[in-house]
């Protein structure tokens, strides 16, 4: 059953449903924690994919999916020799696939309209539930979860927080493509709330992430090539350099540190140190989780990687070696050349592009573990609405 457009083509009602249904569960499940969300991910993607679609996408980008096949393989193999016996070598290659097949689906031609406008639904949902949460100490994750500790209570609408960044720019892309009279000062609001709900929850990786997102963002509308290219191949070379630069950056003492940034700089320190004990190979998928070692920060007594490094850079080079870091380091740079190729004259598109890019480069490398099945969604959720925003027909 199909539904006639505007323009004359057809909509597709199963998948149209099916998408809708994802932009309208979205703001529950990521204020929630985002747990959820490759579950809903891979629901959509099942129930929206066109096979047509997902075959033109590959063929398009071929060496872009052999480099992803070939990264998510190497770090499979790893977990053969890693201490940490979870399933992360099952779980994170399953979340991209599925993932990849829904980013599919929500950029087709036909259906990238309606990705966006729920997009932008979903974020001002999101933002005013996250805000509440924020505001009244967590009520709604305190109703569901009453048992939970604070800490719990705490990093569930954090994860949301991520997920609303992820929304954030596609949809503010496409607000200002529609035209509309009403677009400045909606967009206006809607950054403001983004603004406020970055600076709770103690995670200051989401502020830092929103504010070099603006920039980049801002930065396409003058040079829209080079905004793109700029974090693309700066996070390449960083992922390369990271158990390097990072020594030197904080050689010496560290008491001046906030403590949140002192314990990262030890955990940096101790993974740096760790990595060329293991240089070409790594020390397996995950392998931070299994860590025993200790470390004291101000009284305050840790492991020395507290589940994981807190930078996907060097998370990869700790678990996945020189093989995983150099498969890292050329996906990101050639993701980062094909997007400057295909949004280089036109702003609208290179404008959420670049800040997805290097907000997410941001936060991955002083936050969230890269291998967490709601932090890959995120991103890939990310990644198919730049990639809807790239359907001129879906503008307007």
């Amino acid at each position: 059953m199909t539904e006639p457009l505007a323009d004359g083509r057809s909509l597709p009602i199963r998948q149209a449903l099916a998408v809708a249904a994802f932009f309208c569960l979205t703001p529950g499940f990521s204020a929630g924690g985002a747990i959820g969300l490759p579950v809903l991910m891979a629901v959509t993607a099942l129930a929206a994919l066109d096979p047509a679609h997902l075959r033109q996408t590959v063929e398009k980008n071929r060496i872009f999916v052999a480099l992803l096949a070939a990264l998510t393989v190497w770090l499979s193999v790893t977990a053969t020799w890693s201490p940490w016996h979870g399933q992360t070598y099952l779980k994170a290659p399953a979340t991209l696939a599925m993932g990849l097949l829904f980013a599919s689906a929500i950029a087709q031609t036909r259906l990238a309209r309606l990705s966006l406008a729920g997009a932008l639904a979903a974020l001002v949902m999101l933002t005013i539930l996250i805000s509440i949460e924020a505001i009244w100490g967590s009520p709604l994750n305190r109703a569901a979860a009453p048992e939970a500790s604070a800490f719990q209570l705490n990093q569930s609408p954090a994860r949301g927080a991520v997920v609303m960044l992820a929304l954030l720019w596609p949809s503010l892309a496409w607000l200002l493509a529609t035209g509309a009279r009403w677009r400045w000062p909606v967009a206006a609001i809607v950054l403001a709330g983004a603004g406020f709900v970055s600076l709770q929850f103690g995670q200051l990786s989401t502020a830092f992430g929103l504010a070099v997102g603006a920039v980049c963002f801002a930065g396409a509308f003058v040079a829209p090539r080079i905004a793109i290219l700029g974090p693309a191949f700066g996070l390449a070379i960083w992922t390369l350099a990271a158990p390097f630069a990072t020594p030197l950056i904080f050689a010496g003492q560290i008491d001046w540190l906030p403590h949140s940034w002192a314990v990262r700089v030890g955990i940096w320190r101790y993974a740096n140190a760790r990595i060329l004990e293991q240089f070409w190979f790594g020390h397996g998928l995950d392998a931070g989780r299994a860590s025993t070692a200790m470390a004291n920060y101000d009284g305050e007594a840790l492991r020395v990687i507290p589940v994981h490094p807190h930078s996907a850079s060097i998370q990869i080079w700790y678990d996945a070696g020189l093989i995983g870091a150099l498969l890292t380091a050329v996906l990101i740079a050639l993701t980062g050349l094909s997007l400057a190729n295909a949004y280089g004259k036109d702003k609208l598109a290179a404008a959420p592009a670049a800040a997805v890019i290097a907000m997410f480069g941001m936060m991955a490398n002083i936050g969230w573990s890269p291998f967490q099945e709601w932090w890959m969604s995120t991103m890939i959720l990310a990644g198919g609405l730049v990639a809807a925003i790239g359907v001129k027909a879906a503008r307007g």
